[in-house]
Parts: structure tokens; sequence; C-alpha cells
């Protein structure tokens, strides 16, 4: 009977565990023809993705400060330093080395006011 039992349990799964890391934080964002902040700081952020849901417009994101000699950068459509999206484009930046991060807080502009981006965080 002992045989016949754990026969059964054999075809049987185990218990699945949860993974980690999980689903990102989701930012529903309105984009208009002004830069400005689309997502703050984060110092546990190791991943980020812009998603332009938009039909038409084209939107632009980049980070609010760089590593160069010219500490900021003036977010602009098809502009130097930033990084424009056509629509239902989408643009990651992971983290990398020891502890990975991309803890800046970013900007966004668009072609047409009230385009619509989204943000995907993960930690």
């Amino acid at each position: 009977m002992r045989r016949l039992v754990l026969a059964l349990s054999l075809l049987f799964p185990g218990a699945a565990y949860a993974q980690s890391p999980g689903l990102p934080y989701t930012y529903p964002v309105t984009v208009g023809t002004s830069s400005s902040q689309a997502i703050g700081t984060n110092a546990a952020r190791r991943r980020i993705e812009f998603y332009n849901s938009s039909d038409t417009a084209k939107i632009a994101v980049c980070p609010t400060i760089s590593r160069t000699v010219t500490q900021t950068i003036t977010c602009t459509v098809n502009g130097p330093g930033s990084i424009t999206l056509l629509p239902y484009q989408s643009y990651r930046v992971d983290g990398v080395g020891g502890t990975p991060q991309v803890n800046s807080a970013w900007n966004a502009i668009a072609s047409a006011g009230g385009s619509s981006l989204t943000v995907f965080e993960w930690e």
C-alpha cells in the first residue's frame, strides 16, 4: 500500500513557488509638447521601460542628468541626448554592474499634446 501511495504521489507536481522579481510597477503618463518629468528618481530601480501607446505622436524620453560635460539634457523629439519613440514603440534600460541601478528621473516630450506614455519600473 505504501508503494502505491508513493507511486501516485510522484505523478502529481509539487508546490510552485513564487518567482522574484515580480511584475513591474506601471505608470500611465500623459505627455505634452513641453519637456516635463515623466518619472522621478528611485534608488531601488533596476530596470525601466518606456512604451509609446499613441497612434500618431512621437514621444522622446531622456534622463534628467548627464554624466558628461553638460550636466543637464534638454529632452526634444529627434534631439541629441533624447530617445525618440515612434507610435507603439518601446525602449528598455537595464542597470549594469554589481548593484545595477537606473535611478535617475526621466523627462518626456511629445510631438502632439495629450499623448500617452506608459512607464514600467522594476526594483
